[in-house]
């Protein structure tokens, strides 16, 4: 006699079925409320009138049977747009409604050796491939387009032909590094057209675009060979002179200046432009620096006139931009379109990858970052799951354990967003992105690095991250309270997570309330002392 067991969360129609099983000639070994109490069930076969909970317990009870009990399952019409999740735990039929004559009739059709889908079933389960499919086809197409859209951010200037900053911060980095090897020199001359916005306001847009296209002429016409120019932003370019000192890089600067201001405009008469200078290694010795430095040096240009060069180190500049609102602008437009490409790959991780900005940005700010890196921070954390686009379905919504093999893409992932976004973003957001699964402990991956070899960005992520994974609702697990979040953070200090970073989260979650802190809701700021970790 076959032996079975029956699963319903609904109190009245328990009975029923199970009655209706029995009368059909089956043993009913157990009747339960729900799929946990069913996990130690000796039976031959479960049938199971799933909705909601219960839906979110059957991969639960799948693990728990093992793969060889099969399972007869009823869902209601409206729960089939779940009908992914549903089948994903291996059913050995499906009904749609809790019918108690269709549920038992499956029964038999898969004891006598059959799969089941009832035929209204069957219609709801064809329509809703042809929906899936209709859905991953625009999806398909809006993907393309973010693609092409990404690659021409990330390359060429459709107005001006030039390179954009991906190009010009790939050959900045390349020909830094030769010069520092070879002790020689390398400059950067960033020029910004003067009182652009004003030529936007009273001329319009296309004169705007014949002044940003005269201006990029007739700089490209001065170039050496080897000397690269970009658009770095609206009225924004930025020339590489490989081979140059200081002096030389002044000279350029005001050759370019000179021949800005002779030129003379159709619809608009003469522009200018202001100029910054730095060189290196004698204003700086790394890429971040050589550009802040001239951005200083252009903001003095302009703040004492206009159509004015300047040179990094002449005089102090407070108040000075680190980065400009052009050049942040372009790698925000990029950071914008990779959110949208990992939300359309996957929504729960662009979710979790906000959530985790909010709480990661809350906590950088409680360990004294400053703004600069909090800005980093924040990029970082909406980027760090980039690298699990190209991840299979298979192996990224996979509920049971993973295999080496799969494993092993999983942990390449950090690898794969490092690269992604390395010409992007800036250094130290890229490293954040690159460490954000290390422990502290060393045994984290891709790298096996730990203490305080892991970058400080990247060890406030990994604690911000954790928390939110653990408050978090998701459709297979039910959210940690924040008390118990921070207690678990609180017991791994020092093996998974940087003790001092979540002796950090231990007091901001006193100096706010952190109720909604990474499940959706807004962040309530209050008092808090501040430490520092850097």
């Amino acid at each position: 006699m076959t032996r079975v067991a029956v699963v319903d969360p609904d109190a009245d129609h328990r009975p029923v079925l199970a009655a209706r099983c029995e009368e059909a000639g089956y043993v009913v070994v157990a009747v339960h409320g729900s799929a946990d109490e069913a996990w130690a069930t000796d039976a031959d076969l479960v049938v199971i009138a799933a909705s909601g909970d219960l839906i979110d317990q059957l991969s639960e009870l799948r693990l728990n049977l093992g793969p060889i009990v099969p399972l007869v399952v009823g869902v209601e019409a409206e729960e089939l747009e779940r009908l992914d999740e549903i089948t994903a735990v291996g059913l050995a039929a499906l009904v749609v409604g809790h019918d108690v004559d269709d549920l038992v009739a499956a029964v038999g059709e898969v004891l006598a050796g059959s799969g089941y889908v009832s035929s209204r079933a069957m219609g709801l389960v064809l329509g809703e491939i042809a929906r899936l499919r209709t859905r991953d086809q625009e999806r398909n197409l809006e993907l393309e387009d973010l693609v092409r859209r990404i690659q021409e951010l990330s390359v060429n200037d459709g107005l001006t032909g030039l390179k954009k900053h991906g190009y010009f911060f790939e050959r900045l980095d390349d020909e830094l590094g030769r010069a520092l090897r070879h002790r020689r020199s390398v400059a950067v001359v960033l020029c910004e057209i003067d009182d652009f916005s004003a030529i936007v306001e009273t001329r319009g847009r296309r004169a705007s675009d014949g002044v940003l296209q005269e201006v990029a002429d007739v700089i490209t016409d001065g170039l050496r060979k080897g000397d690269v120019l970009s658009r770095l932003g609206a009225e924004e370019f930025a020339l590489l002179l490989p081979e140059t000192d200081p002096t030389g890089a002044e000279l350029v600067a005001d050759r370019v200046r000179e021949q800005v201001s002779a030129l003379v405009i159709p619809e608009v008469g003469r522009v200018t432009v202001s100029v910054g200078v730095a060189s290196a290694p004698e204003n700086a010795v790394d890429r971040d620096s050589l550009l802040e430095a001239a951005e200083r040096a252009l903001y003095l240009a302009k703040r004492e006139g206009r159509n004015t060069t300047r040179t990094a180190g002449e005089g102090a500049v407070v108040g000075a931009p680190l980065l400009s609102a052009g050049r942040r602008g372009g790698r925000n437009q990029v950071v914008d379109l990779l959110v949208r490409v990992l939300k359309m790959r996957d929504p729960s991780l662009a979710d979790h990858a906000t959530r985790t900005a909010d709480v990661a940005v809350a906590l950088g700010a409680q360990t004294s970052l400053s703004t600069e890196r909090l800005d980093h921070l924040r990029v970082a954390a909406l980027l760090q799951d980039v690298g699990k686009i190209g991840v299979p379905d298979s192996i990224l919504h996979k509920r049971g354990r993973l295999t080496p093999e799969e494993w092993e893409v999983i942990q390449d992932h950090p690898k794969k967003g490092f690269e992604l976004v390395g010409g992007i973003v800036h250094p130290e957001a890229a490293e954040a992105v690159l460490n954000n699964h290390e422990r502290y402990d060393g045994l984290g991956y891709p790298r096996g690095i730990g203490g305080e070899n892991i970058p400080v960005l990247a060890r406030v992520l990994l604690v911000a991250d954790a928390y939110v994974a653990m408050t978090m609702d998701r459709s297979f697990k039910a959210p940690m309270s924040p008390s118990d979040a921070l207690a678990e953070l609180r017991k791994n200090a020092g093996s998974q997570f940087d003790p001092d970073v979540v002796a950090a989260m231990t007091e901001l979650s006193s100096a706010m309330d952190l109720t909604d802190m990474g499940s959706g809701g807004g962040l309530l700021y209050a008092a808090g002392t501040l430490r520092s970790l850097s």
